[in-house]
């Protein structure tokens, strides 16, 4: 059964709206193919994957994460738009996709085009879903290679950090040093977020619970923070709100200026796990705690 206002004529199946007769495809081809036709006739008589981002933004970007979105976006409009948005769904091909590869890591750029792969994979993804294109070209391109990065902070270096830092970012830095936590998950850490066993979240990467237990550190730590804060979130910046990511980044750069110090926010993570299994950390993890006690 043919869908609505679609009918056949010769060899051909032919989309009819106010008299007029739009081919869509051959009369045998397959039910998502004629879908399809239709899908691309009726939103854009010039469909390009220029409006399969305007629908993946609309649609499919508000269930990902805030952080995730803001990157998204900016990874959408800032490359994707302007080297793809042109073309039609169907006619790129995986060949453009290793083009594309290849062209941003001798341009210096290589992890970078990795990510951006990933999310105009995201947006075919999407695509197929609602019937715009049938192939997902990004599949089986073999990506940039990239070196995971081990960068450790010395003690040295995470001392300068904190007697250097404005109080906001020192709450920060010290908080992800005792916990090990996400970035994300350290900036949208709220007053619910503290128990009487410690701080406890729901990570924003994987959805796994993690609780971090007191230490006097920790304790000491919050109790300052919360001082300063003027809303529902414990660690803020200089006005008592809310650390966005982007002030995080700006304050990081400072710092760096201002100490001469080359490492990222993101590596206090690995050097928490690091003390932490070494014995040297401040850090404890729920697990290991319940573990130690069942030992007694």
């Amino acid at each position: 059964m043919l869908p609505r206002k679609v009918h056949k004529k010769g060899k051909s199946l032919y989309y009819v709206h106010q008299n007029k007769w739009h081919r869509l495809c051959d009369a045998d081809a397959p039910e998502h193919e004629i879908h399809g036709a239709i899908w691309r006739l009726l939103r854009d008589p010039q469909h390009t994957l220029d409006r399969v981002m305007d629908d993946y933004l609309t649609v499919r970007l508000k269930r990902l994460s805030p952080r995730t979105q803001v990157e998204y976006t900016s990874i959408i409009n800032g490359r994707l738009r302007k080297h793809f948005g042109h073309m039609r769904p169907d006619d790129l091909t995986s060949q453009d996709i290793a083009v594309y590869l290849e062209m941003r890591e001798r341009d210096g750029h290589g992890v970078r085009a990795n990510r951006e792969v990933a999310v105009l994979s995201s947006v075919y993804t999407h695509g197929m879903r609602i019937r715009a294109c049938s192939v997902n070209p990004c599949y089986g391109v073999r990506r940039n290679k990239e070196e995971p990065r081990t960068y450790y902070i010395s003690d040295e270096s995470l001392r300068l950090a904190l007697r250097s830092a404005n109080t906001g970012l020192r709450h920060l830095i010290w908080a992800a040093y005792l916990t090990g936590f996400r970035q994300g998950d350290l900036l949208s850490l709220t007053k619910e977020n503290i128990t009487p066993d410690g701080l406890k979240v729901v990570q924003s990467k994987d959805g796994k619970h993690e609780i971090r237990l007191w230490t006097d550190s920790l304790r000491k730590l919050v109790r300052r923070a919360l001082s300063r804060s003027k809303g529902p979130y414990v660690f803020t910046n200089e006005y008592g709100r809310k650390f966005s990511s982007s002030g995080l980044q700006s304050a990081m750069r400072r710092l760096k200026a201002d100490t001469g110090i080359d490492w990222r926010f993101h590596d206090l993570r690995a050097k928490a796990h690091s003390d932490h299994d070494s014995g040297l950390g401040l850090m404890r993890r729920y697990k290991r705690a319940r573990r130690l006690k069942a030992v007694k």
